[in-house]
């Protein structure tokens, strides 16, 4: 029983403090309250500057490096591989053998084509020749006696036009079943069409490979990139960074801004600090690309021509690619949020250097990606407001409570109930 004054002493001590812990709480959010809520409740305006410089537009599309000298080499007869000079990386000039086949049977065809032409020359020959016709002539009748003199013979070249004209057909079609053997002989040996690096080889020698066919004197087929971005193939496959292109796809949108003759960036997705100067070459008038449905997609391919160095690139890095739509250079500008409107003409709020605002009306030119060209309407220097932006929760803090002010009340809350739980436990003693 002498124990509990004390306890009643240790509560009243608690209340104290709690009392005194709200009203400086009190205290110190009345003096910010007063101090703060009306500079947080009021806008803060953001402004930018008019000044000069670079209005770039641009649109993007994505694609990939390819080379118009990449080339897959293939053979024009077919045969069992005699010989494969070359390997991957090796390095050839236009006209070096890559691969041989065996001749056999094209020589062959060649020997049989050149004994068919000469009996055909020879056969013309005796047809332009002709047959010798001799004809008899009776002689004259004597007029004094009625007599008929004797008579005479002639011997004439007939030649046959119908014979020769067969025969001229006959060796033309003999001297080109010649020159198709002599294609095909040749065609045994693959050769370069280009300098190159190999890339890739398909057979080792006593593998039997397939021939492309073809004449004209070409010993070998090559399929190139000049049109498209992927890889070329053949039995043997060069590839020759000279030329370098790429290949990209824009929507539909973007690609209409796409003009021959404009100037682009290509970035290497694999190297996104190589950056490489191009060219637009062409822009395709069919689609690339389409989904069906009503959320169909449809892109544009356009060919870009990479200036400066490509001794470096591959065929197939992928890439993405900037093309500058439109610029312009020492020109008037601001960012884009700093007007409202679309069109040409625009609005924008004025800064006045007494505080105050006016709204003008904006003539504008280029519409950059971040900025916009200012043809008129503003000047140099001038300060224009971009966004207006309110601070939420009242009185400044955010939820309207003072900071700490819930953590303070609910360790009183703690005290004061740990004060009545002790008392509690005091009083079940």
């Amino acid at each position: 029983m002498k124990a509990l004054p004390r306890r009643r002493a240790a509560v009243l001590v608690n209340s104290a403090l709690v009392v005194a812990l709200l009203g400086g709480a009190a205290i110190v959010y009345t003096t910010l309250d007063s101090g703060t809520s009306t500079a947080a409740s009021k806008p803060q305006t953001r402004s930018a500057t008019v000044s000069k410089g670079t209005v770039l537009a641009t649109v993007s599309g994505s694609g990939a490096l390819s080379s118009p000298t990449d080339a897959g080499q293939d053979f024009v007869t077919g045969g069992k591989l005699t010989a494969v000079k070359v390997a991957v990386g090796d390095q050839v000039k236009k006209g070096d053998v890559l691969a041989t086949v065996a001749t056999t049977d094209a020589q062959q065809q060649v020997d049989a084509a050149k004994r068919a032409l000469t009996t055909a020359e020879a056969n013309l020959t005796k047809a332009e020749a002709g047959q010798k016709v001799t004809t008899s002539t009776p002689g004259k009748t004597d007029a004094r006696t009625g007599q008929q003199g004797p008579s005479t013979s002639t011997t004439t070249t007939e030649v046959d036009d119908a014979q020769v004209a067969q025969a001229e057909q006959q060796v033309e079609t003999a001297q080109t079943n010649l020159t198709n053997a002599q294609t095909a002989l040749a065609g045994t040996t693959l050769t370069a069409s280009t300098d190159g690096t190999v890339a890739s080889v398909a057979g080792k020698v006593g593998d039997t490979v397939s021939g492309s066919g073809g004449s004209g004197g070409s010993t070998a087929k090559s399929s190139s990139t000049t049109t498209t971005s992927s890889a070329p193939t053949g039995f043997v496959v060069l590839t020759n960074p000279t030329g370098m292109r790429v290949t990209a796809s824009f929507s539909e949108l973007d690609s209409l801004k796409v003009k021959k003759g404009a100037s682009a960036t290509v970035t290497l997705n694999a190297q996104s600090d190589t950056k490489l100067n191009a060219t637009v070459l062409s822009v395709s008038s069919l689609p690339n690309s389409s989904s069906g449905g009503s959320s169909s997609a449809v892109q544009y391919s356009a060919t870009l021509q990479i200036t400066g160095d490509t001794s470096k690139l591959r065929t197939g890095l992928s890439a993405t690619i900037s093309v500058i739509t439109g610029q312009a250079d020492n020109a008037l500008s601001v960012p884009t949020a700093a007007l409202s409107g679309t069109g040409s003409s625009r609005t924008a709020t004025l800064l006045k250097a007494d505080g105050s605002t006016e709204r003008v009306e904006v003539t504008v030119g280029v519409e950059g990606d971040s900025t916009v060209q200012v043809l008129e309407g503003l000047q140099e220097g001038d300060r224009v407001q971009l966004v207006s932006t309110t601070v939420s929760g009242s009185n400044g803090f955010p939820g309207g409570n003072f900071p700490g002010l819930g953590g303070a009340g609910a360790g009183v809350g703690g005290q004061t109930g740990g004060g009545a739980r002790n008392g509690g436990s005091g009083g079940g003693r």
